[in-house]
């Protein structure tokens, strides 16, 4: 079963966030203000 995270923000702190989430064999999304 795949986890999937959402991350709101693609800034430096989120762009780390969707890295360790990558790592740990989760499925990120990440958001940003624009979308």
């Amino acid at each position: 079963m795949v986890r999937r995270v959402a991350v709101v923000g693609a800034g430096v702190s989120g762009l780390a966030a969707t890295k360790c989430c990558l790592e740990e064999g989760l499925e990120p999304t990440c958001f940003e203000q624009s979308e």
